[in-house]
């Protein structure tokens, strides 16, 4: 019995390559977006890389739960797991042996199942959680900018004054005043790309990260399944 969820880090891969490629050709309006509000907009970034770090790692120790799984070998020790992550390491102590077999007891199955499935959720959870933070930093840039631009075009009409004999100046002072308004409108609508971008984009790793966990449940299932004896037959050691 094989399994692999290479498919999906393939995925994840060449989606990222193109985004890599499409950063490299846009990346002149990017900087100038970034720069325009550096804290939150970094805030964004750090989060996106976190989150990408999160997922593939998780993709990957998924991969190599899948190997382990795949040799799993009823004649051998269950010490076999005592060195892998908690998820597999607590099967070592699920394993009963009978006539140098070693088997899962049928009523355990339920039990172990469930473990798993929450372990699996709990990373899931977490990984939605941070595609939603990033929709939620681009509102905030979003907000904050908007504020500022609001408050900024206050300021210009309150400072304006009409003078028949001056409309040249009139005229400077307007454009003058319009900077901070424009800076406004540029911090919202740059925090606003980023943190939306950044949820598309890492809520495709997720997608490849839940689909993954799906797939490998399943396997998970059929391999304890597989390997597992009545309880009468696994007590006879």
């Amino acid at each position: 019995m094989r399994g692999s969820n290479n498919q999906y880090l393939i995925r994840v891969s060449i989606f990222l390559i193109l985004i890599l490629v499409i950063t490299i050709l846009v990346y002149p309006v990017l900087q100038s977006a970034f720069l325009s509000n550096i804290y939150i907009n970094a805030i964004i970034i750090f989060s996106l890389i976190f989150g990408l770090g999160f997922n593939i790692f998780h993709l990957s120790q998924l991969n190599s739960y899948y190997s382990i799984l795949a040799n799993f070998n009823i004649h051998k020790s269950p010490q076999a797991f005592m060195n892998q992550p908690d998820l597999l390491k607590n099967l070592a102590h699920q394993l009963s042996e009978n006539d140098g077999h070693y088997t899962f007891k049928s009523s355990k199955i339920e039990k172990i199942l469930e473990s798993v499935d929450v372990a699996l959720a709990s990373v899931k959870e977490t990984s939605r959680y941070l595609v939603g933070l990033l929709v939620f930093l681009g509102l905030l840039g979003t907000f904050w900018g908007l504020l500022k631009t609001i408050g900024s075009v206050g300021n210009v009409i309150g400072g304006l004054g009409i003078d028949d004999t001056n409309v040249a100046g009139f005229f400077n002072s307007l454009k003058d005043g319009l900077n901070a308004p424009l800076q406004g409108m540029s911090v919202a609508f740059s925090s606003s790309l980023l943190g939306l971008a950044g949820s598309l984009i890492l809520g495709f790793v997720d997608l490849q990260l839940s689909q993954s966990q799906n797939k490998f449940f399943q396997f998970f299932e059929k391999v304890i399944q597989n390997n597992s004896s009545p309880d009468f037959i696994a007590s006879n050691t």
